[in-house]
């Protein structure tokens, strides 16, 4: 099966299960949210996807990058933490940036600057969704999609803050533009494929980039999570949004 018609089946497998058959966290609250199909423009690509849409919408949307396996790999494992952060009046959006340039082993500075605008054009389209304000998307990303939402927030002024788990310099290269935006960095105690160490550096690198940077490491060995530990990233996700997007008392 071709990469591109995977990727049809995978979002139209996510698109109709009913997000009540997934495994829950200890701390989800009842389904207020809906899911649907959405594509939009980055470049010249046509950028595929899901959005969730919340039932009572608190103006803030969040834009979630897959990692460097795609979003065939990722749809299904995200699909539960999207419907919650929607359900909490988040609006959401999964796009696929390999739509925009496809995966490889060896990327180029082309393929990542692409993938940026991915990410950015995709926030851009979020803040454009009824229910949302312009000055409150923030960019989420797994591994590769992590770098790439750090550093697509430090280059966007569309973007008002950016998480990145399990991502660092082993990724790409980190870019020059300086931004003063709040960045949350998530890595396990030790991974295999991006190094704490790396996640750190770039850490400090963002830091004097002018980023608010904060580093939190997880009870966890790994580049891949388990449901319980992908219940903590989210949590800390949901608590580091409530701060940079809506406010004390969300």
């Amino acid at each position: 099966m071709g990469r591109s018609r995977l990727l049809i089946v995978v979002l139209g497998l996510v698109w109709s299960l009913a997000p009540a058959a997934r495994a829950a966290c200890a701390d989800d609250i009842p389904h207020a949210a809906t899911r649907e199909q959405t594509s939009y423009a980055s470049g010249a690509a046509t950028v595929r996807g899901l959005i969730y849409r919340p039932a009572r919408p608190n103006g803030a949307g969040v834009v979630l990058l897959h990692g460097a396996r795609g979003l065939a790999a990722d749809a299904t494992t995200f699909d539960p933490h999207a419907v919650q952060l929607a359900s909490r009046g988040y609006h959401v959006l999964v796009p696929n940036y390999y739509d925009a340039a496809p995966g490889r082993e060896r990327r180029t500075s082309r393929d990542m600057r692409v993938w940026r605008g991915v990410a950015r054009n995709g926030a851009a389209y979020l803040a454009q969704q009824p229910g949302v304000e312009a000055n409150r998307v923030a960019l989420w990303g797994y591994s590769l999609g992590g770098f790439l939402s750090g550093e697509a927030a430090m280059e966007s002024v569309g973007v008002a803050a950016a998480v990145a788990l399990a991502a660092g310099l082993d990724g790409g290269e980190m870019g020059r533009d300086r931004r003063a935006v709040p960045l949350l960095l998530i890595h396990a105690r030790t991974d295999p494929v991006i190094s704490p160490m790396s996640t750190r550096r770039w850490g400090d690198g963002l830091q004097r980039r002018g980023a608010m940077v904060e580093v939190q490491a997880l009870d966890w060995d790994g580049h891949g999570f388990d449901g319980p530990t992908w219940c903590d990233v989210f949590g800390r996700t949901r608590a580091f949004l409530e701060r940079a997007l809506v406010g004390e008392g969300a």
